[in-house]
């Protein structure tokens, strides 16, 4: 998905290349921001663009301004936003439109974009048979660990790739607030530098939230005193009560499918993929469930439930009912 962003932004940095057009639609917005902070570097570079709101601008109004020459240079990148502002009937007018630009327009490179489109829109079956148009998906972990090591490798910076994968499960691949306590990171250890887990624990990256992968599995081997030191440390962090609940409870989620007979005897190759979490997150989820009865699950959610509705209402502090929780929990077997 951003490789084709990537390459749209490169053809339209190429004056030379013929007349190009790339459609963007679908909400998760980190594409969006993606496709915003290219044609921002490509004004940069000193390239001509002119940007319309649909959602302002009649389409007849476009028509006029955007194929007039500009003023400033011979040619330039248009990009036009929130298109589902448009009836149909003018989504057939901006087909025609386009196809006349491919002959002779000051437009080099046409980028429309949108979050409530359709995909089974005119605009979509149209354009892909001769342009680029991408739907605007949540990223893969996958391609967030490759950009956020790519980025690394830039800044000559090596990442500890075991603390690149948990961090990006943590955050279920959210690219943004990755990227952003990433480049903290990369702030700190400077070009040469190394980013593991010492470092993630130090900056407090995700409010300590790099332990609580450490902490839901101490609970879940049993390990309680451990447990209880990492919740320590996650508290003065001042990670939220709430979120600590709510990552053990995802922990016994993931511990529960791994333990169900669709998945007994599975590899952690098998399981990994079925749950979408790292290899390494698989191995310990089989280690794990060997060591808990079917009926301890059942009861690990009631503790949780619990835990949840005595930290909303009960007056004790949090510090003791998420104590409570930890022993509990790890007492099941």
């Amino acid at each position: 998905m951003l490789k084709s962003l990537e390459k749209a932004l490169h053809e339209a940095a190429d004056g030379n290349v013929p007349f190009g057009c790339c459609l963007l639609y679908g909400e998760e917005r980190y594409p969006h921001q993606f496709l915003n902070r290219g044609l921002a570097r490509l004004v940069e570079l000193g390239h001509t663009l002119e940007v319309y709101d649909c959602s302002q601008v009649t389409f007849q109004d476009i028509l006029v301004t955007a194929t007039a020459p500009s003023l400033f240079a011979q040619q330039k990148i248009v990009h036009l936003l929130n298109l589902d502002s448009y009836q149909k009937a003018e989504y057939e007018k901006l087909l025609v439109w386009i196809e006349s630009l491919i002959e002779s327009s000051p437009i080099t490179y046409l980028f429309l974009s949108t979050f409530k489109l359709d995909g089974r829109s005119i605009l979509v079956s149209r354009l892909k048979k001769k342009f680029t148009v991408v739907k605007s998906d949540k990223l893969r972990p996958a391609e967030v660990n490759q950009r956020l090591y790519r980025r690394a490798q830039a800044a000559d910076i090596v990442v500890d790739m075991r603390v690149l994968e948990a961090l990006v499960h943590l955050h279920e691949a959210n690219l943004p607030l990755l990227e952003q306590e990433f480049e903290k990171m990369m702030l700190y250890v400077g070009a040469g530098g190394r980013i593991d887990q010492a470092v993630v624990d130090l900056l407090g990256v995700d409010g300590g939230g790099g332990n609580i992968f450490a902490f839901g599995d101490a609970i879940c081997e049993g390990r309680g005193v451990t447990a209880l030191v990492i919740l320590d440390g996650l508290q003065r962090a001042r990670t939220e009560a709430l979120i600590i609940v709510a990552m053990v409870a995802r922990q016994y989620r993931l511990l529960s499918r791994a333990a169900s007979p669709e998945y007994r005897g599975a590899s952690a190759a098998t399981l990994a993929k079925a749950l979408k979490v790292p290899p390494f997150v698989a191995k310990k989820l089989v280690n794990q469930a060997k060591r808990l009865l079917p009926p301890a699950y059942a009861t690990a959610f009631a503790i949780l439930r619990d835990t949840d509705l005595a930290i909303k209402t009960s007056r004790l502090p949090k510090a003791i009912i998420l104590e409570r929780m930890v022993l509990k929990l790890a007492g099941l077997r």
